[in-house]
């Protein structure tokens, strides 16, 4: 419980500057977005977003954003997708094999909205909670048989689309390679701006930032994590925002779906407020923008988390698991939409779905993509 009633504490100012919504968090006038925000919450469906709320023991951020919708999951060739094959869809629109990422079900590359947003001039971006090489966020950058072939997903974002920013760990995939290279220092060849200081990281106002939070996976929120997470989503959106165009950002967390896999409640709760307090930043920023679609949506659900009792007074959830382990169910999760184009985003739809409609979202005309 200490370490829940600190996350409390610590979210308390980005729920105060959050209150400007009001209770009922009206969305701003409808006009096109120029921004997409895109959280993708790895394992989460609504027995993980409960267990927040009821750790949380007051409103989260995401209970103010008022489209909601519910996505099917399943992979082109199982009933129970996985990380690579959601992020496939949701980059792409395009259905592909279980542990694909980036290719279709014959192996080719599909092109992905970052792709696409990049060479029609928007600023593009990533933030990872953990690593930047996880199956979800893999898709949106890589084009590989495998998310186990980190290396690869590593030099895509050196050869791959022009990112502006990514911030997250993994370093070592980028450094101490066996084909020798240093991306690093390509990177910087490139005009980056890499750190490995988040304090350093966060004195940087301006200019392209390959920032590395961890050599290789970043700790979780009760090791000593702190508020990177959140204040890494807050850096990513002042920097891509200053493109006029506007902008991309894919923002994921898997460490919900990996306190799932491990069957441990109260750190399924603390994960999921923090995940909820990045999302507090990019809402915080949409309603003053007012030209910005925030969209948050669960990854295929870890584990099958039943939740069987608890005690509200005390913040307290109970869960049982019925597929305990490194499995993920093909339970349908929810999507929520802030913005405009939010209530493009509400219903039942395939995972695919998501992307012609951020796509149709972003720009005044889907045509205006380059193709």
């Amino acid at each position: 419980m200490k370490l829940l009633n600190a996350l409390k504490i610590a979210g308390a100012t980005c729920l105060f500057a959050f209150c400007a919504f009001g209770a009922k968090a009206a969305e701003p006038a409808a006009k096109e977005a120029t921004n997409v925000i895109l959280f993708i919450g790895d394992g989460m469906s609504l027995a993980q977003w409960q267990t927040g709320m009821i750790a949380h023991q007051a409103p989260l951020n995401i209970e103010k954003m008022r489209s909601i919708g519910i996505v099917k999951t399943h992979s082109a060739t199982d009933f129970n997708g996985d990380g690579p094959t959601h992020g496939t869809a949701m980059a792409s629109g395009i259905a592909t094999r279980k542990g694909a990422v980036g290719l279709d079900v014959e192996g080719r590359p599909v092109k992905s909205i970052t792709e696409y947003a990049s060479e029609n001039g928007l600023a593009t971006g990533i933030v990872s909670a953990n690593t930047l090489l996880e199956g979800s966020i893999a898709p949106f950058v890589a084009h590989v048989k495998s998310r186990m072939m980190t290396e690869e997903i590593a030099a895509a974002y050196v050869d791959g689309p022009a990112l502006d920013v990514f911030i997250g760990g993994g370093l070592s995939a980028f450094r101490n390679r066996k084909d020798g290279r240093d991306l690093t220092a390509e990177l910087r060849d490139k005009g980056f701006q890499v750190t490995t200081s988040f304090d350093e990281m966060k004195n940087i106002r301006s200019g392209k930032l390959a920032g590395f939070t961890a050599e290789k996976n970043v700790p979780d929120i009760r090791e000593g994590r702190g508020a990177q997470f959140p204040e890494s989503v807050q850096l990513a959106i002042s920097l891509l925002n200053q493109n006029e165009k506007g902008f991309f950002l894919l923002v994921g967390d898997m460490f919900v779906d990996r306190a799932s896999h491990a069957g441990d409640t109260e750190l399924v709760g603390a994960e999921t407020i923090d995940l909820d307090k990045a999302v507090g930043e990019a809402l915080a920023f949409a309603a003053k923008d007012g030209r910005t679609l925030v969209i948050v949506v669960g990854g295929p659900e870890a584990s099958g988390m039943t939740l069987v009792g608890g005690n509200l007074t005390e913040g307290k959830a109970e869960a049982k698991w019925t597929m305990p382990g490194m499995i993920h169910t093909g339970t349908m999760v929810p999507v929520f939409a802030f913005g405009p184009g939010a209530e493009a985003f509400q219903g039942i739809q395939e995972d695919t779905a998501l992307f012609e409609k951020m796509k149709n979202a972003l720009l005044e005309s889907p045509k205006s993509f380059a193709e």
